[in-house]
């Protein structure tokens, strides 16, 4: 079964903002969470499997502790509040695996979670929006087109259902498993310094530096090129859920375009949703950075058909549509 991981960075700043209130580096909640899962399963061993996810994203995981099948129950949810294991509540209109596939979606500076339950005999998965506040989860079934038109971001709850030993609860799996939870990734981004010219003309446009290479809106690249032989679309399709980048047609201006990132902190996640130019399928490096999809600046560039150059001296890409 793939899973999914989402992460949060902090990268030039140590303000808090869109971080997680809790410091990433607290490992207080690792022994007791190897405790308390020892002591469900220990009262029924039927709930073999645990989930650690974080959607109240506070760098803290919550665990739910489920019980395979069908008809297959959350057993326990629990997290740590100020040092204490705290209870979640449950909800009793989803199973236990609606849990082990979950994905985000991020709308605004929001994030979405959902999760997915695969019938074992009917077609038809249900999906189900996931809320959690005052130690209470929620679940509300959605359709999948209510949450298709936001990008879908790089996630992983943490699954095991290797635990047991004997048909009894195994300390040392338990600890293995819980070790290694881990909520932040190497991925960072940083304000690009590069300037930007098209056909000569300086262009004010920002953007991010990711790996040492550049990242840009791809609505702030079509709003650049509008006006030159190298003008291109992008537009969400619906059907295959992907974004879709449309050489040589007008681009529809949908507002926003060239409007600076202002957040104190930096918040990036790979970005998987598909990307199609024209009718195919591209693989082009993207990253979900403070809710927007930015592109590598030659990715674009090959896939629209403009040439760059790089001027090492004055630290500017020359972008070239003639």
């Amino acid at each position: 079964m793939k899973k999914k991981i989402i992460s949060f960075l902090l990268a030039a700043s140590m303000c808090a903002g869109f971080m997680p209130a809790v410091n990433a580096a607290n490992e207080n909640w690792r022994d007791p969470f190897v405790t308390r899962i020892m002591k469900v399963i220990s009262q029924d061993p039927s709930y073999t499997d645990v989930v650690l996810t974080d959607l109240d994203r506070n760098g803290i995981p919550e665990a739910f502790v489920i019980k395979k099948g069908t008809y297959g129950k959350i057993g326990s949810g629990f997290t740590m509040v100020n040092n204490v294991i705290t209870e979640i509540q449950t909800p009793t209109n989803i199973i236990g695996e609606c849990l082990e596939n979950i994905n985000v979606y991020i709308k605004n500076d929001s994030y979405i979670f959902v999760g997915e339950e695969v019938p074992r005999y009917l077609s038809q998965i249900s999906y189900y929006k996931l809320t959690l506040a005052d130690n209470k989860l929620t679940a509300t079934r959605i359709n999948k087109k209510d949450v298709s038109p936001y990008a879908n971001v790089t996630y992983v709850d943490k699954y095991s259902n290797n635990l047991l030993e004997n048909g009894y609860p195994n300390r040392s799996k338990i600890s293995e498993f819980i070790s290694k939870y881990d909520v932040v990734n190497n991925i960072s981004a940083l304000l690009s310094s590069t300037n930007i010219r098209v056909n000569g003309e300086t262009a004010s446009i920002s953007g991010y530096s990711v790996d040492d290479s550049n990242y840009y809106k791809v609505r702030d690249i079509a709003m650049l090129l509008r006006q030159t032989s190298k003008k291109f679309n992008v537009v969400w399709d619906s059907e295959l859920e992907a974004i879709r980048i449309l050489p040589g047609a007008d681009y529809e201006v949908i507002g926003g375009e060239f409007s600076k990132d202002t957040a104190e902190n930096i918040e990036v996640v790979e970005n998987d949703t598909p990307i199609y130019v024209n009718d195919r399928q591209r693989a082009i490096t993207a990253y979900n950075i403070n809710g927007s999809s930015y592109f590598k600046i030659r990715d674009i560039a090959d896939a629209v058909g403009f040439d760059i150059q790089w001027d090492g001296d004055t630290q500017t890409i020359n972008i070239i549509t003639d």
